[in-house]
């Protein structure tokens, strides 16, 4: 049995997440029947990151397990023919059989994207969120400091969260303007909770709409609890842009 390596792209617009679910369309499920209708084999697909549906992905690492002798280049050629136009693999490695792109990760790097004007864009609509009212990039940059370190992040979990425990490290967090009303977060760390990112920028905005102030950020973590904190940020702005290893 060969453990491939995938380097996958994708927009989860269309999508309700990464993971394989029972009646909806899914970017584990297509990669799966790609595999499968190309190696008229048995395939099984594991990522490193399981992406919420609308979540979109740069630098998406999977495992492929397949009996296929098919070279690497010729099964990822062979693959984006038959995937959707929104999904795409970039790479395709043969590795060890101890290879797992979830437990071996050292890290992850996530992208979120803003547009702070008084129109939204038709272009990027998919991919950013729109927010109206003027946003202090300074006052979010000093709240950002308070997510570096190792933390227990319970007041940025999803509230069906599953884990054995909600301590994470996060390692940067910088929050750039790129004109034109543009604002990226972007968010290092070891590993991440579920909505974790998304709730970290939705209280970020807060804070950047004067609602919160950056002073309160200790007090928000330390609470432990989801009420602490902020809305969670519409999925579609979020990208998981690439996997450390």
């Amino acid at each position: 049995m060969r453990n491939i390596k995938l380097l996958i792209e994708y927009e989860g617009t269309s999508y309700a997440g990464w993971q394989v679910q029972a009646g909806l369309p899914t970017i584990q499920g297509s990669l799966i029947d790609a595999a499968a209708r190309l190696t008229r084999k048995e395939a099984a697909i594991a990522g490193a990151s399981r992406t919420d549906a609308g979540v979109h992905a740069l630098g998406q690492v999977a495992r492929l397990k397949t009996e296929s002798a098919m070279p690497c280049h010729k099964l990822m050629q062979g693959m984006n023919a038959l995937l959707p136009d929104d999904i795409v693999i970039k790479e395709a490695v043969d590795m060890p059989d101890w290879f797992d792109p979830r437990n071996d990760s050292k890290g992850k790097i996530y992208l979120y994207r803003i547009i702070n004007r008084n129109h939204p864009s038709a272009i990027a609509r998919n991919f950013t969120w729109h927010i109206f009212a003027p946003l202090d990039i300074a006052a979010m940059r000093e709240a950002a400091k308070h997510f570096i370190g190792e933390k227990d992040f319970s007041s940025f979990k999803a509230a069906n969260a599953e884990a054995l425990h909600f301590t994470r490290e996060v390692t940067s967090v910088e929050v750039f303007d790129r004109g034109e009303g543009l604002i990226e977060i972007e968010v290092r760390g070891t590993a991440f909770l579920r909505h974790m990112v998304r709730i970290m920028t939705g209280t970020l905005v807060a804070v950047g709409k004067g609602k919160i102030s950056p002073a309160e950020m200790p007090a928000i973590i330390e609470a432990k609890d989801r009420t602490a904190a902020s809305m969670t940020a519409p999925s579609q702005g979020l990208i998981l842009v690439k996997v450390e290893y």
